[in-house]
């Protein structure tokens, strides 16, 4: 379902990652892909080398990057099937990734080009849910079930990294104070 949500990752003071999803936002949907991540130790020590190759892409090198994809009827329009293509060749370019983009880093063995999207928590309306990852304070953030209007956020679950290894799925999904209204 197309549940708008943010993957978010902190280190060194500095938000690294902020990687839009268009998909499954809610806790059993892009929660659960993070939460299971981060229960790993090896997958957070893997993320963090991997975050050494990430790079931030100018508005012209990612233009060069979609070209080939393109279907010829203006910039940057694919086909379904190019469009297909291009998230496979650039996995952490595509709102389809949402919460992988974690596994992305961590598994990558080359550059690996990264937009921020800083603003999209901000907005109040299309931003249902945010999954924060900081590795500062190792901590495992997720807010979910936002109040449009207010901008108030009516779960806000907070796990140290030392936690999580401790709980599983259902565990986790009973932390949002509104577990009857989760998708």
């Amino acid at each position: 379902m197309g549940t708008r949500n943010l993957t978010k990752v902190v280190m060194n003071g500095d938000v690294v990652v902020a990687q839009y999803g268009q998909w499954d936002g809610y806790p059993q949907g892009q929660g659960i892909t993070a939460f299971n991540f981060l229960k790993e130790k090896e997958n957070r020590w893997a993320l963090e080398m991997g975050l050494q190759r990430v790079y931030y892409p100018t508005q012209d090198e990612l233009e060069e990057m979609i070209k080939p994809f393109e279907d010829g009827s203006s910039p940057g329009m694919m086909t379904f099937e190019s469009g297909k293509a291009f998230s496979e060749k650039y996995p952490s370019l595509t709102r389809d990734t949402c919460a992988e983009i974690l596994s992305v880093i961590a598994e990558s063995k080359e550059a690996v080009p990264i937009s921020l999207d800083l603003e999209f928590e901000n907005d109040a309306l299309f931003c249902e849910a945010i999954y924060e990852v900081d590795l500062d304070q190792g901590l495992f953030v997720s807010y979910w079930d936002r109040d449009s209007s207010t901008g108030e956020w009516g779960s806000k679950v907070v796990l140290s990294f030392d936690s999580l290894a401790l709980m599983d799925n259902d565990q986790y999904l009973k932390m949002f104070q509104n577990e009857s209204e989760l998708v």
